[in-house]
């Protein structure tokens, strides 16, 4: 009885027990599940959180780590003459790049692998570890044309850059066989390198560009923004070592420069620096400059000075002296050149005709403190008189004997005291006086063109007012449509009137015989005006400026042309240094436009 009673007690227990033991085991089961689950509901939430809440923040620190912004260079607008020939041109140059923390990386690691080759040579873990890129840098340097021990002296100057420029400019084709070499840490960026195929002749005008492709002198400054158009930008995936393994995406479209046609004509810039560099070296002269303007349109057909510079060698950049634009940035005291304006006025004032007869004599007259004096003594003139033979005595007369504003109001109106429509960067706007001191020795010798500074453009716009029966059209450096509309500035009869008598300079018993052409009729003034000393206390005795100031045809005036010397050695006249020049450059660039001969070519050429 017992043993069972004690039987029944020991199943109850055992019963007990085994229902605790499996409520036990039920309890850490779903203890288990549970913390199963509440890392699986962890683990989804912060999926979510990263791929969709977050999912910007580590998207971009992945992009900075394996993508690259990179510019993408816009190619510099074409500058070209009227017919469509190159005169500043960008080419396509390559930039060689080492990225000097990445080569002594891999390096390193090459040299580590090496080591313990040399322990296990069968090593074949070991060998596929071993960079495959190229590592001599002696190799390097001799492919992008570099002295192997500044090479490595720049290396290893900066061991931790990440940009370490080789070559800044060299040919797309020697840059495909540096790629193809395979250089461990080196790429290449392209860019764009300015080039002036026809550099000396208009240097001045167009100016140059710096290292940056941004233009720094001249037109190339001017019109900079123009002509560099609008950088784009590509996206490219690298990997550690910043090698590229996906292609570009264009993220902004490059908008290259737009491209400028001058008025220029490249055929008589050329002649004319040709023309001027000869005058120049043989009267061993400091500088020769010219103008030629289409008296129709306005348009400048050629601009230049000698000496100049070669804009595509940085080495002769030097010479601050030759790069600088002098028919537009110089002013001086024109001389001579001015009378045809000063009788311009006294015909508009009404007191005169072109056969008023002004009496020279003696060949000097006695104004304020100085005396104004003629090489001879002409004795009666009339005013074509005064213009054939540049009598100084004669034009002060004129002025002289109307109220003294008249001149320098006149002058005023031509365009002189102001920078011509031109606007180029730096021109002089000259200088005419304020009206205080306008008095009887500024009038006077005003009107012989000393007491005031005036441009070479000033002057070939005044010229070809002139010639357009006094309508000034703008002078323009860029090829026009057609032709702008003009202002009348001088009646169209005393603008005739005045260039026949500007003719006569050019026949037998005028000052410029020699600036006569082959089948044309040429009218001009010379101008010879001594240059103010350097201490500007009175004018030197030994340096000139010869100037001759002309248009051709006269039937039909189609070019107007300024000539103007710098301290010539030996002769100094305008007459015998710059008409000549007038001559030869006026002659070819008439026959290369086809400008019909107005006279017969049997008329002998005056010397």
């Amino acid at each position: 009885m017992v043993d069972k009673r004690n039987k029944q007690v020991r199943k109850k227990q055992q019963s007990i027990t085994e229902k605790t033991t499996l409520s036990v085991d039920m309890w850490r089961f779903y203890l288990m599940w549970s913390v199963v689950l509440l890392c699986f509901l962890a683990l989804v939430g912060r999926a979510f959180y990263v791929q969709i809440i977050n999912k910007d923040f580590l998207q971009n620190k992945a992009n900075a780590n394996i993508l690259r912004t990179e510019k993408v260079k816009a190619m510099r607008g074409v500058i070209y003459d009227r017919h469509g020939v190159p005169l500043a041109i960008s080419t396509p140059v390559m930039k060689v790049v080492i990225d000097p923390r990445d080569y002594f990386e891999t390096k390193k690691q090459f040299d580590d692998i090496t080591a313990e080759l040399v322990k296990d040579p069968k090593n074949r873990k070991l060998k596929r570890q071993l960079p495959d890129k190229n590592l001599n840098l002696d190799e390097l340097a001799d492919a992008v044309g570099m002295d192997r021990a500044e090479l490595k002296k720049k290396m290893n100057e900066r061991p931790r850059s990440r940009y370490l420029v080789l070559q800044k400019e060299i040919p797309p084709q020697q840059a495909e066989l540096i790629a193809k070499r395979d250089f461990q840490a080196v790429y290449t960026e392209k860019n764009y390198k300015r080039y002036y195929p026809q550099p000396q002749p208009n240097a001045q005008i167009i100016g140059l560009t710096n290292s940056e492709g941004i233009g720094i002198e001249g037109l190339e400054m001017q019109l900079n923004t123009a002509l560099s158009g609008h950088d784009g930008a590509q996206q490219v995936v690298r990997d550690k070592k910043g090698n590229r393994f996906k292609d570009a995406e264009v993220i902004k479209e490059v908008e290259a420069g737009e491209n400028i046609t001058l008025s220029i004509d490249s055929r008589l810039q050329y002649i004319m620096y040709r023309e001027l560099t000869a005058a120049g070296v043989a009267n061993n002269a400091r500088s020769a400059t010219a103008i030629a303007v289409d008296i129709k349109t306005g348009e400048i057909l050629a601009m230049t000075s000698w000496p100049s510079y070669n804009p595509n060698d940085k080495n002769s950049l030097g010479n601050k002296d030759a790069m600088r634009n002098r028919g537009a940035v110089d002013s001086f005291e024109p001389g001579s050149t001015m009378k045809p304006l000063t009788v311009s006025m006294a015909l508009e004032s009404g007191k005169y005709t072109p056969n008023s007869v002004v009496n020279t004599s003696p060949g000097s007259m006695r104004i304020g403190n100085h005396t104004i004096r003629d090489t001879h003594n002409y004795g009666a003139l009339t005013l074509g008189g005064i213009i054939q033979k540049s009598s100084n005595v004669g034009v002060a007369k004129l002025a002289l004997s109307l109220p003294y504003a008249t001149l320098p109001t006149f002058y005023k109106r031509v365009g002189f005291g102001q920078r011509s429509a031109v606007k180029f960067p730096g021109e002089s706007g000259g200088l005419i006086l304020p009206p205080s001191k306008w008095n009887v020795s500024e009038v006077g010798t005003m009107a012989y063109g000393y007491g005031l500074n005036a441009t070479v453009l000033q002057i070939a716009d005044a010229y070809a007012m002139l010639a357009n029966k006094g309508v000034k059209v703008p002078l323009s450096l860029y090829k026009l449509e057609q032709p702008p509309k003009g202002e009348q500035i001088i009646d169209a009869k005393i603008a005739d009137q005045v260039l026949l008598m500007m003719e006569t300079a050019t026949l037998p018993g005028g000052t410029a015989t020699r600036a006569t052409i082959p089948g044309y009729r040429v009218a001009g003034k010379t101008g010879t005006a001594h240059k103010l000393r350097a201490d500007r206390k009175g004018y030197s005795t030994s340096e000139y400026r010869a100037l001759f100031a002309g248009v051709a045809p006269v039937s039909d005036p189609r070019l107007a042309m300024i000539v103007v010397v710098e301290n010539p050695a030996g002769s100094y006249y305008g007459g015998t240094v710059s008409a000549p020049v007038f001559s030869r450059v006026m002659q070819e660039s008439l026959r290369l436009m086809n400008v019909p001969l107005d006279k017969p070519l049997d008329t002998p050429q005056i010397q």
